[in-house]
């Protein structure tokens, strides 16, 4: 018999949307049968979580129980003939990274963050910057391991309807216990890295595009605060693998890829967060979008080579950042467009941030393509990413914006992501946490 779970506070990753519930760790599959059990028993709606990266509240629950699945985290297998390694749940991937790529394997698709579970993974059909190309996540599955109402477990296959409930499902179809992933072979640890800077929404969307053929990963960095002409400037990152060792070899040992101690060699990364909460601000981020753009295009476009951890997990390099939008937290909106309308929406969504006197702190511009799931939430087209801070004076300008947000994304035939912040959920919290809770 497990203890008793002691009510707690439980964090989206934004920060601003919390719950105070019973959270349950299991640490094996006997031990989570046993609890799911008790807890159906009670009648108590259960909801699970991974390691508490989704932005918004899906992993919280104010009504009940909510149960974590990061003990149970084993790899289980790892087929070097076929490139699958088969781990539990609350794996993540940096787990299956860290132990697949001094065997010659990365997998096919990453979040920006390494500490996504695998479960979490699949539930939500994560997708990376290489969308357009490779697919989500759930792509690269071929086989998912389940926990039927009884407890007993169940192996599901793409072909078979009942993945179809669980890819993207957020729990439905049971809670996902183990995950097969096929990973790609790489020949070294680096990626071959172009950045340059753009002057406008149309040069970023027609770079992209064209660049879908001859680029394994493309991102756009977009400076949501000009308009006018320079509506939409980004800086461009783009990368494909690199065949060539280095100097140092092929990179693919774990000491390569660590992501360091310090930035550029100097400041540690201990007070970036600290740093970044000086510039928290409308004044401070309008001066760090332009002056990440100058610096780009002063430079040219700038070749280098650069590890797969550093390319993929920047934001794990610089601890605790989100920190820095405390103490009301901030919400990420994602907005999915088709290609067809891609141009106007988009152009639009930043738009409307200036006529409601709240704009984006980041934006980040992406590729996508439609799968064969019937829970997709992307089209073949665009997303932007929007960051938004959360303060008790700019949450009713914030919530009209993403009300108008809402609307503009629906008339396009645009999608939802609950990773993200979506309809609702997040509106009423913040409604309610201007008036019960000081900022």
């Amino acid at each position: 018999m497990t203890a008793p779970a002691v009510p707690e506070r439980v964090d989206g990753f934004g920060l601003y949307s919390f719950s105070v519930s019973p959270v349950h760790r299991p640490r094996s599959v006997p031990e989570l049968v046993e609890t799911l059990a008790r807890l159906r028993a009670e009648g108590a709606p259960v909801v699970f979580r991974g390691a508490g990266r989704s932005y918004g509240p899906v992993a919280t629950n104010p009504s009940g129980p909510v149960v974590e699945m990061t003990g149970l985290n084993r790899i289980l297998s790892f087929d070097d003939a076929a490139g699958v390694v088969r781990a539990e749940a609350g794996a993540t991937i940096g787990d299956v990274w860290r132990h697949a790529l001094p065997r010659g394997f990365w997998p096919p698709v990453v979040t920006g963050t390494e500490h996504v579970t695998l479960g979490a993974a699949v539930a939500a059909n994560v997708h990376g910057k290489n969308h357009w190309k490779r697919g989500s996540f759930a792509e690269h599955v071929p086989e998912v391991t389940v926990l039927d109402g009884d407890g007993s477990p169940r192996r599901l296959r793409p072909e078979e309807p009942g993945m179809a409930r669980v890819v993207g499902g957020w729990g439905e179809g049971g809670p996902v216990v183990e995950v097969a992933l096929r990973l790609k072979p790489v020949r070294t640890g680096y990626l071959d890295v172009e950045g340059f800077a753009l002057g406008s929404l149309d040069e970023t969307l027609r770079c992209l595009e064209e660049g879908k053929e001859d680029w394994e990963y493309q991102v756009a960095w977009v400076d949501c605060f000009p308009s006018g002409a320079a509506l939409g400037r980004s800086v461009v990152h783009r990368a494909n693998h690199s065949a060539e060792p280095g100097k140092g070899g092929a990179g693919l040992d774990l000491a390569t890829q660590s992501l360091g101690t310090r930035v550029a060699g100097v400041v540690p990364k201990a007070l970036v967060s600290r740093l970044l909460g000086l510039f928290t601000s409308d004044p401070g981020m309008r001066w760090v979008n332009l002056g990440k753009l100058l610096a780009t295009r002063a430079g040219g476009t700038r070749r280098y080579r650069q590890t797969l951890a550093a390319f993929n997990f920047l934001l794990d390099s610089l601890p605790d950042w989100r920190n820095a939008y405390l103490p009301g937290g901030f919400i990420q909106y994602q907005v999915f467009v088709p290609k067809e309308s891609a141009r106007e929406v988009l152009a639009e969504a930043i738009r409307l941030q200036h006529e409601a006197g709240a704009v984006s702190y980041l934006g980040v511009l992406k590729r996508h393509r439609s799968d064969r799931f019937p829970n997709a939430y992307a089209p073949d087209g665009w997303s932007l990413a929007l960051d938004f801070p959360v303060t008790r004076r700019g949450a009713p300008r914030l919530i009209r914006l993403c009300r108008r947000l809402d609307e503009l994304v629906s008339r396009s035939g645009g999608g939802v992501y609950r990773a993200k912040d979506c309809v609702g959920s997040w509106e009423r919290r913040i409604a309610n946490r201007i008036y019960t809770r000081e900022f």
